[in-house]
């Protein structure tokens, strides 16, 4: 066989191969459809996905009717591993599904793609820990504060305390009342002093004695 036929066949060979790569294929992930080329799968890390699209001779069972690749995996974690091909990013850092994710990614033989998830794994468990370690801000009601402690025949009754800090000293007070002083100043609706509808709460304190 001489040299131009040996380079025609290798040419033609590399031209059926290209075009095989550019072919439009579907992917049925436990009924979710994917269309993408070949070659995005051909490309990945998955030797798994790589083989089944590659396989001249498929097994029974891996292509439908439809001549769609079928796959029984979860579908909507799929939808983010395709994303991961074209990408080389994952866009959630929900702790779950992140999770969820490196089990598809180990069923997929994805090696770096269960590197870069077992990092943000790592980042979304310290988010979480240093949101549950933040103090909770809370709203008291003082009308409901009042109530509470006017509450004479309560069988446990409630206490408040208040810490006032000043040039680094600080000073503990009971809370023992609270009260409600009409404003002197003129209402702008009623248009009189001491209205009724603009009396503002005050707190009775009683300072802790330290030893």
């Amino acid at each position: 066989m001489n040299q131009s036929k040996i380079l025609g066949r290798i040419n033609r060979v590399s031209i059926d191969s290209i075009k095989e790569n550019q072919d439009i294929i579907t992917l049925n992930v436990g009924g979710e459809l994917f269309m993408t080329y070949r070659s995005t799968i051909v490309d990945s890390e998955s030797t798994l996905l790589r083989d089944l699209v590659k396989e001249k001779k498929l097994q029974q069972g891996q292509m439908t009717l439809q001549d769609q690749f079928f796959i029984d995996r979860n579908g909507d974690l799929f939808r983010d591993m395709m994303y991961y091909f074209r990408t080389h990013c994952i866009y959630t850092r929900d702790l779950k599904k992140l999770a969820a994710l490196k089990e598809e990614a180990s069923f997929y033989q994805l090696d770096t793609m269960i590197h870069d998830l077992e990092k943000l794994i790592d980042e979304a468990k310290l988010k979480q820990e240093n949101e549950q370690n933040k103090p909770k801000v809370i709203l008291k009601d003082v009308k409901e504060m009042y109530k509470t402690l006017r509450d004479t025949k309560a069988a446990h009754p409630t206490t408040y305390k208040i810490i006032e800090e000043k040039s680094g000293v600080e000073q503990t007070y009971s809370v023992l009342d609270i009260v409600y002083v009409r404003d002197i100043n003129t209402c702008f609706e009623h248009g009189k002093a001491y209205c009724s509808c603009s009396s503002t709460p005050k707190l009775v304190l009683i300072p802790k004695v330290t030893d």
